[in-house]
């Protein structure tokens, strides 16, 4: 190690600074290169020059030994990643509101949700091993503060989402919607309920979330509703928070076959919209009843349109779509029929159903193995009894529809979308280009659902549900920023494991000891896995404002 001058200059005013540095080898290249451990510019001259001839000399020239000494270990540059990108976006200026303090507090919970997820309890003993925790330690950072913090986000939960839309500047062109649903641990839930549940888990409350991002995947809004809330049911009021809340007063609402309703269609044209929807199965089924006779060469070349009472529809045919179809068929058919003969052996035993109850039954049963509509049921009593919600021995048969059979083997691969917009503006290529974004929402809930670990709920009160869903909204957001830095530079890692990754490069507490001065600073633990975790982020460019936030998180 030894002392090392530099001279810098800050409003044009020349100035000397003073670094213990240590020299290493690079692995790779063999080349001898420096680092810095120490800025020791603020110690008396007299004292820097005692050091430099010490470690020039190897022994100390002064009263006291000179010795550098290691403390405490902080996580880490992933933590100090996401801090980079909650500067960059200006997030603080969301949380109108908001103290300085709590706005930190709000950083807390979203780091969490990225790197760590938990509960605020557990964030109260993880933040020990933070760097925050050093740079933030005259704040109070507990549960009861956290939970006072959400009960603000919650009161804020439109009010942040508007500042996220006004602080992106451009007016989206195109909102693309969808719902899902996470559910609870235990029923205490005040708006829980049973309802249909996309992560299968039926047996838990839940709520309904709707998600609309842009045209990149970025997360633009988010609501939560009760579980029992239909996908189509909601199209109307997001219409509303689009024009009401966000100022969009014109784009194109893209939305799957749950949103589809000639309701929803009028009142999104009402709005001033345009729309890309695909059509329900029956609605599509007509369409390609009438169109297959005439049409089915082009639907094989790749795409037909047409026009019919005013509205346009384009039809699309995909071969890896023709092949997934048939063998999910082929499999929920044999399903299908395995569970319908169990059902008919236990209905006909004894007094196990009612007629609706039996009948609810098959219906859920031939939906979740994609078959519904296939088969013709027959449920006749087996004993004297009219009553059809009243359990007794029920007889219960089952046939394969031919002609449905038929239509849905023709149509494999086929769907078909309905839009307001032109052919002069949109070809049905960019329709079904952007139709197929849809695929972001997807990809979103699945990151804040596996990655973000937004379920299951522990909150009981609807206003901590809300505020959860918002944290995990905001980091979700943050998450979408990096990644689209980390693409443009060829980077293709999930984020999230990627920023876990990366707080394995730690910082460690370094103090310098000279006789009665003494000189600490938090510096980066290099090593083998520190100088490869240092070099993806050097890739991105992100380094030197990460290095620049390490200094001056103790000056805040």
């Amino acid at each position: 190690m030894f002392v090392k001058k530099s001279w810098n200059t800050k409003e044009k005013k020349p100035y000397v600074q003073h670094h213990i540095v240590e020299s290493y080898r690079d692995r790779d290249t063999k080349e001898s290169k420096h680092r810095y451990l120490l800025n020791i510019s603020d110690l008396p001259e007299h004292v820097i020059n005692a050091i430099d001839q010490s470690f020039k000399q190897g022994k100390s020239i002064i009263e006291s030994k000179v010795s550098i000494k290691t403390g405490d270990c902080s996580k880490g540059a992933g933590l100090l990643a996401i801090h980079r990108m909650w500067k960059q976006e200006k997030m603080d200026r969301l949380l109108v509101g908001l103290t300085p303090e709590k706005k930190k507090s709000v950083e807390l919970m979203v780091c969490q949700r990225i790197l760590q997820p938990g509960s605020k309890l557990s964030l109260k003993e993880t933040l020990r091993c933070t760097l925050f925790r050093e740079a933030w330690s005259k704040n109070r950072f507990d549960e009861e503060v956290f939970y006072t913090v959400m009960d603000v986000l919650n009161e804020n939960f439109y009010s942040i989402q508007e500042a996220l839309r006004e602080k992106s500047g451009a007016i989206p062109v195109m909102l693309f919607y969808d719902i899902s649903s996470t559910y609870f641990e235990g029923t205490q839930a005040e708006e829980g309920e049973y309802g249909y549940s996309r992560d299968k888990r039926w047996d838990k409350y839940q709520v309904v979330i709707g998600l609309v991002c842009t045209g990149e995947g970025l997360p633009l809004a988010i609501e939560v509703w009760p579980a029992n809330t239909a996908d189509k049911t909601t199209v109307t009021g997001r219409i509303r928070v689009f024009q009401e809340r966000f100022g969009i007063k014109k784009a194109v609402f893209v939305g799957d076959a749950g949103m589809y309703t000639q309701a929803n269609v009028e009142e999104i044209l009402k709005a001033g919209f345009d729309y890309i929807l695909k059509p329900e199965w029956h609605t599509q089924k007509q369409q390609l009843e009438r169109q297959l006779p005439m049409q089915q060469e082009l639907f094989d070349e790749g795409h037909v349109e047409w026009v019919e009472n005013g509205v346009r529809y384009v039809g699309y045919f995909s071969e890896p779509c023709k092949e997934r179809a048939a063998k999910q068929r082929e499999e929920g058919i044999l399903e299908a029929e395995a569970e319908l003969n169990q059902l008919s052996r236990i209905a006909a035993k004894g007094n196990y159903y009612s007629w609706t109850r039996l009948r609810e039954k098959v219906n859920d049963l031939l939906e979740s193995c994609v078959v519904k509509g296939l088969y013709t049921i027959t449920i006749d009593p087996l004993d004297e009894n009219k009553d059809p919600e009243q359990k007794t021995r029920l007889a219960l048969s089952y046939t394969l529809n031919p002609e449905e059979l038929t239509l849905k083997v023709a149509t494999d691969g086929m769907y078909i979308l309905q839009t307001s917009l032109d052919d002069t503006v949109y070809s049905a290529a960019e329709i079904d280009e952007s139709y197929k974004k849809l695929q972001l929402i997807e990809r979103a809930f699945r990151n804040i659902k596996s990655f973000l670990k937004i379920r299951p709920i522990f909150h009981y009160k609807n206003r901590r549900v809300r505020a959860h869903v918002l944290i995990c909204f905001l980091a979700y957001y943050l998450v979408k920023k990096m990644e689209l830095e980390c693409r443009s530079c060829g980077i293709t890692e999930e984020v999230v494991p990627l920023l876990r990754s990366w707080n394995d490069l730690q910082l460690v507490s370094l103090t310098v000891t000279a006789g009665e001065h003494s000189r600490s600073e938090w510096q980066w633990s290099l090593g083998p896995i520190g100088e490869a975790i240092q070099g993806q982020i050097e890739t991105l460019g992100w380094w030197r404002s990460i290095d620049k936030l390490r200094h001056s998180l103790f000056k805040s």
